[in-house]
């Protein structure tokens, strides 16, 4: 990813200052240096001796010098994205202040406020937007609800556990909200029935994020980790439905797919993120929210959008994480 120009000396001084053995820290030992970064970051020893002219295999064949290889292309990632994680931490409190400029100017005090969900005497459960479900669908949707807790509990969320322990360098993020809450459900079962014509149960289980998880990452490790935990995912014996890559997007940036946990067809929802998307994606919450809903006018709706859009533009994407192909299961067997 180019940097502007005053960036890109400041990194090829830095990246001087490493062939010439001066950051040990960033490749341990006498370390290898970069020389004439300008000229295709050919590598040599850090005493002056040659290694490779470019980047040949003499240094890959040896395994100590590959690591320091490595440690090297670690080093320079992590400077040139540090640039643009702080730039992201400048940028917060300049995004958040607009925010509230616009939530001031586009109070929800002046809508409608919506009843809160219940359940009657009946055994029927309404919901704003008119929004119902019968004695007999309520308790269908109750019972659904329970199965796939359940199924949660005692598989999905173990075996999410075991692949978040393969890996200390990230985490799983916001775990207490892994379970979607029984009145939202309701509320997309409503629609769905309403919208598809399908029955409760049918609807419940196209729910894609009932259960969910957000696995977030360095930006640095972001791609490679990334795809080690789709086969760590795999191996645990789930199955995945569908892959969206939104990092090219210009309202929102990440990773979301769908997985199937094979015993009891529960569908669930892994997200992998940085923490600037994962930022990105909690403060431009309620815009969406927004968006989603009937009640913004055109003119809110351009300023959500433009302001969904000055957040994502932002966010640093981390190196190679656009190539993450697209995956549909669907599409493959198909």
């Amino acid at each position: 990813m180019g940097l502007p120009g005053p960036q890109a000396v400041a990194n090829r001084n830095w990246l001087r200052t490493v062939a010439k053995g001066e950051v040990a820290n960033a490749l341990g030992g006498d370390g290898l240096g970069l020389d004439r970064v300008e000229d295709g970051d050919g590598l040599r020893r850090s005493d002056g001796s040659a290694a490779v002219d470019g980047g040949g295999g003499a240094v890959l064949a040896d395994p100590e010098r590959r690591a320091a290889v490595h440690r090297l292309h670690h080093a320079i990632v992590d400077r040139t994205y540090g640039v643009a994680r702080d730039a992201w931490a400048r940028a917060l409190p300049e995004l958040h202040a607009t925010w509230e400029q616009l939530a001031e100017k586009y109070p929800e005090r002046a809508r409608a406020a919506p009843a809160a969900p219940r359940t009657q005497p009946d055994g029927a459960w309404v919901a704003e937007g008119n929004r119902r479900l019968n004695p007999e669908q309520n308790s269908e949707v109750d019972r659904g609800v329970t199965r796939i807790q359940e199924v949660g509990r005692q598989v999905i969320v173990p075996g999410m556990r075991a692949v978040e322990a393969e890996d200390a360098s990230r985490c799983l993020a916001g775990f207490e909200h892994c379970f979607k809450g029984e009145d939202r459900l309701k509320e997309k079962v409503a629609d769905r029935m309403r919208s598809k014509g399908r029955p409760p149960s049918e609807a419940l289980a196209g729910i894609p994020d009932a259960v969910r998880f957000t696995f977030q990452y360095t930006e640095t490790s972001y791609t490679a980790a990334v795809q080690k935990d789709i086969e760590r995912l795999e191996a645990r014996g789930f199955i995945q439905v569908e892959r969206r890559n939104t990092w090219t997007n210009d309202q929102y940036k990440g990773i979301n797919s769908r997985w199937r946990e094979p015993e009891s067809g529960v569908i669930f929802e892994v997200q992998f993120h940085t923490q600037a998307s994962l930022d990105a994606k909690e403060l431009t919450h309620r815009a969406y929210e927004r968006l989603r809903g009937e009640t913004a006018q055109d003119d809110e709706r351009e300023e959500l959008e433009a302001f969904q859009k000055a957040v994502s533009g932002r966010i640093p994407i981390p190196p190679g994480a656009t190539e993450i192909e697209d995956y549909s299961l669907r599409k493959r067997d198909g």
